[in-house]
């Protein structure tokens, strides 16, 4: 992206007639955003790659002007894998370099790494060194708002951190489109004119989608040039050709009319030709010459130049050259190599991938297989961090597809289960207590100066791929008694030091990824994965901020009877274990407190993987959360102009609805954020209650106008007339389970069932309720109804009848606000004004167990830190942790968290005694070893203790 404005400016250089603003970043600026922002490595511009002189020239050309004109539409330089895109970006991005704001490449292979919002994070880097202002803004915008760092939504990004005055230019060959692509065809006109953009892509079909979707030329919101319109293309490839092929060398040249043979096998593909220049050009098993080379190359059969398959007999070639498919030796080393390389869940370095071998043996044979395949992957040539990868993407397409790779096609599922093992080898010989080095627990690791450098020491690359990706190569491999035995170890000896890397790495939402993946497939370890889901629903968020924590506050608030308790026993100095004997029995009633609205909530509903959560509030947003952690997921969903009343995922899993009291429903991208269409108008007051059909073809809802409508989910238009028959504001709607019928709940204090298709009434209005109905659900078999009423009652109804099945579910003293079935249909959940959460037997109607009660203002059990206590000034700030002026040290430090239901009542010295009806317990620091001290944890009896 060049600029054509200079506001601002202060410091101009003539080059030629062209002015070039340069406004650099100071060092410390660009220190400081290289730790805030993290940006990925390798993907600058790569000055090897660009075009040969004289060739590309009228496509140059072309983007030069296109550069030149002031408002110009984004470009998006569109072809077939291996036609050159690439070449052309980086050689635009070479020649306006002083102009040039970033430039990100993407590559599949970089998959894990070069996520869309990494590119973004990239990008915002790249601006703010190389615009002082720029720079200056992001610092700014960083320190008043930190949580944007650690946000993965695409739209919250890319408002906070590029839309301002910035040059950028995004090449995304290779790369993970389908979140940036609504944001590069829908947002990009938000920046200034006098900015432009280059993207280059695949003609794939979701790309093609979004281009066929624009209307006419004149409505575009990008310009497009396909490469197999570009002029010239083999008169190009054949200038390449010659250029590398008729130097020479020690071993040979080639003539001009066996180049000019060379560029007519290769078609439009620039690619190919690169790759047989590279192979004619490189290691010979014995020596042959250029010519020779050559000429074995040449005994390929001809085959057209405008499919793949001339790749295909290019790539196959080189493989028969490197090597010897007869030795059966040589064909399972390289099979066993190659599965590796290409199931790996981001590039690793040859040095990396030897170190995850498990037998000696096999280390040696990494580099003996890939040091004959310098054509085909980077990295070969030595043993740093240089990461071995298709030097191409058709190389992975190729290899992956035993029809056209044939005896030389690698079986992924091996590549998966020899990482497994290695990632196992690993983590049992370098996991161990304080993985960080980190010397004291009173600072948080976003204080810890040198934490990268102690991290380096300690967090190998081979160790940090195990810990992260060993969960899903288990996935993908067929379970086994010895995957039993393992996984059994490592959770029982292993798993805290493991969540300690993954805190350290803020990354401890894998935790619950490998639990949810294990209880898949493991029973006898289903009770220890539920437990470590709730430990880092609780205490996810303690551990990325410090780490020490997860042992200090993690410890105190584990249940006796947890399976996680006798994890932490094994850990720690037997010492400690007289200690856990008078722990609590209940993981903390509640998990997390999301907090981010500014106004009362009205509605939340979990997606249904149960990994987020989205809410309604007053104050007109819908927000969406990480249900593990807590965590916001990127800015609130703005759009409604009143309060919103009603949310709801699709089944998928992709779209939230919200219905409002501004009388319209919105559909959301549940990734991105971005609201999908238009609002869906039709109701002439508030909606109350919104919900998708099981299919997610359909959305029902229900509005204060007394009516109900039915929404087509993609094309926001209404499907047929509003449902009449309620007196009064429709309060509640839902589908049921086989999308047929809908059951609406009203003021009128009637339930109706509605046919969804024709929207006729079924049968009469189910009366019985003597106030308003609030909430009504279908059970999951479809034949009952629950319903939740002002007059303080829960009643069961027939689905079919619409009879009352027994009497109604009294226990609450005010109005019931939400009701709901269980998912396998024996229970009943329901939610009262009166604060208390109760739970019902779905067929017998009586209550199971006291009711749940968290949401009054204050807490029934209180709790108490003793008069043993070193540390004055105490105080509990808003995210719970417990900050104390040490005596010693003279300064504030923190010293443990407290779960929120323990912090409304949680007293101070010298108040040590209280009288409740509920007993007490106290919370004893004595001998708490804190600080540097944290350290003797494992060794001994230091834990915080609460006592009943």
């Amino acid at each position: 992206m060049a600029t054509q404005n200079f506001p601002g400016a202060h410091h101009f250089e003539m080059y030629n007639p062209t002015f070039n603003h340069y406004n650099g970043s100071p060092p410390d600026i660009q220190q400081k955003l290289e730790q805030k922002l993290k940006p990925v490595t390798g993907t600058w511009l790569d000055k090897d790659k660009v075009c040969l002189e004289g060739t590309r020239t009228d496509i140059i050309e072309k983007i030069s002007q296109w550069m030149s004109q002031n408002g110009s539409k984004p470009l998006l330089l569109c072809g077939e894998a291996g036609t050159g895109k690439s070449t052309i970006s980086h050689t635009i991005g070479s020649k306006f370099e002083l102009q040039l704001g970033a430039f990100f490449g993407f590559n599949r292979t970089f998959a894990a790494a070069r996520t869309p919002s990494n590119a973004l994070r990239t990008i915002a880097y790249r601006l703010g060194i190389k615009f002082a202002k720029i720079g200056t803004k992001l610092l700014a915008i960083i320190q008043a708002n930190p949580n944007v760092l650690e946000s993965t939504s695409i739209l919250e990004l890319w408002k906070t951190l590029i839309v301002d005055p910035a040059q950028v230019m995004a090449d995304s060959e290779d790369g993970p489109r389908d979140k940036l692509l609504s944001l590069l065809f829908n947002r990009l006109h938000e920046l200034p004119q006098g900015f432009h953009v280059l993207i280059t892509s695949r003609s794939e079909s979701d790309v093609i989608e979004y281009l066929q979707g624009q209307e006419s030329l004149d409505t575009q919101a990008i310009q497009v040039q396909y490469m197999r319109n570009i002029q010239g293309t083999n008169d190009d490839i054949y200038k390449y050709v010659c250029s590398r092929m008729m130097k020479k060398t020690a071993s040979g040249k080639l003539e001009e009319h066996q180049c000019k043979i060379l560029a007519e096998r290769a078609g439009e593909f620039f690619q190919w030709a690169d790759i047989v220049c590279t192979f004619i050009r490189g290691q010979s098993k014995g020596g042959i010459s250029v010519t020779k080379r050559f000429e074995h190359f040449m005994n390929l059969n001809k085959s057209s130049s405008k499919s793949l398959h001339v790749l295909d007999e290019l790539y196959e070639f080189i493989f028969n050259d490197a090597l010897d498919v007869h030795d059966e030796d040589a064909m399972t080393g390289y099979r066993l190599i190659m599965s590796q390389v290409l199931a790996a869940f981001e590039p690793l370095s040859q040095a990396t991938l030897q170190r995850l071998q498990t037998e000696d043996d096999d280390r040696d044979t990494v580099s003996s297989v890939l040091s004959f395949l310098g054509s085909l992957f980077t990295g070969i040539s030595n043993l740093d961090n240089t990461q071995v990868r298709p030097v191409h993407t058709s190389v992975l397409d190729f290899l992956l597809d035993e029809k056209r790779s044939k005896k030389f096609r690698v079986d992924l599922q091996q590549g998966h289960e020899l990482l497994a093992k290695g990632s196992f080898h690993v983590m049992f010989r370098d996991l161990h207590f304080n993985m960080g080095n980190l010397e004291s627990s009173y600072v948080m690791n976003s204080e810890i100066k040198d934490l990268e450098t102690k991290l380096s020491n300690t967090l190998t690359p081979e160790l940090i791929y195990a810990c992260c990706w060993w969960d899903l190569h288990l996935q993908n491999i067929e379970p086994s008694d010895l995957w039993v035995h393992d996984l059994g170890e490592f959770f029982s000896g292993y798993s805290l030091y493991w969540m300690e890397v993954l805190g350290l790495m803020k990354k401890i939402h894998i935790a619950s990824r490998t639990a949810r993946h294990t209880m898949t497939f493991l029973d006898n370890l289903q009770k220890l994965m539920t437990d470590i889901l709730v430990f880092i629903q609780v205490f996810g968020k303690v551990i990325i901020t410090s780490t020490p924590h997860l042992y200090l506050s993690g410890m105190p608030f584990i249940p006796k009877s947890s399976k996680l308790h006798t994890v932490f026993e094994k850990c720690c100095n037997p010492q400690q274990r007289a200690v856990f004997s008078r722990q609590i029995n209940d993981w903390p009633d509640q998990q997390v407190i999301l907090k981010g609205h500014t106004q009362g909530i009205d509605a939340v509903a979990f997606s249904p993987d149960g990994k987020r959560i989205v809410s309604g509030s007053r104050d007109e947003s819908i927000r969406i959360w990480n249900a593990d952690t807590g965590e916001a997921i990127g800015d609130p969903l703005q759009g409604h102009s009143h309060g919103v009343s009603s949310v709801a995922f699709s089944p998928d899993g992709k779209r939230i609805v919200s219905g409002s009291w501004d009388s319209s429903i919105r559909i959301w991208n549940a990734d991105t954020g971005e609201a999908i269409g238009d609002p869906l108008q039709g109701h002439s007051q508030r909606v109350n209650s919104v919900a998708f059909s099981p299919d997610g073809k359909r959305i029902v809802s229900g509005s204060g106008d007394r009516s109900i409508r039915i929404w087509d989910a993609d094309t926001g238009e209404a499907i047929g007339d509003p449902l009449q028959g309620h007196s009064e504001e429709v309060n509640s709607v839902a589908f049921s389970p086989d999308g047929k019928r809908i059951v609406s709940g009203s003021q009128d204090m009637s339930i109706r069932i509605w046919h969804a298709d024709t929207g006729e009434a079924i049968g009469d209005p189910l009366q019985g309720h003597s106030q308003g109905v609030n909430s009504v659900a279908f059970s999951p078999d479809g034949k009952r109804i629950v319903s939740g009423s002002g007059d303080r009652s829960i009643r069961i109804w027939d689905a079919d009848t619409g009879e009352a099945i027994g009497d109604p579910l009294q226990g609450h003293s005010q109005g019931v606000n939400s009701v709901a079935f269980s998912p396998d249909g024996k229970r009943i959940v329901s939610g009262s004004w009166d604060r208390s959460i109760r739970i019902w037997n779905a067929y017998t109607g009586e209550a199971i167990g006291d009711p749940l009660q968290g949401h009054s203002q204050r807490n029934s059990h209180p709790y108490l830190i003793s008069q043993y206590f070193p540390f004055h000034s105490c105080h509990i700030d808003d995210e719970g942790w417990l900050h104390g002026l040490h005596s010693d040290l003279g300064f504030s430090v923190i010293i443990i968290w407290i779960p929120p239901k323990f912090r409304p009542t949680l007293l101070f010295p010298p108040t040590h005694v209280i009288i409740s009806q509920n007993g007490s317990c106290t919370l004893d620091l004595l001998n708490f070893a804190c600080g540097k001290d944290w350290i003797q944890y494992s060794r001994s009896n230091v834990a915080p203790v609460f006592r009943e």
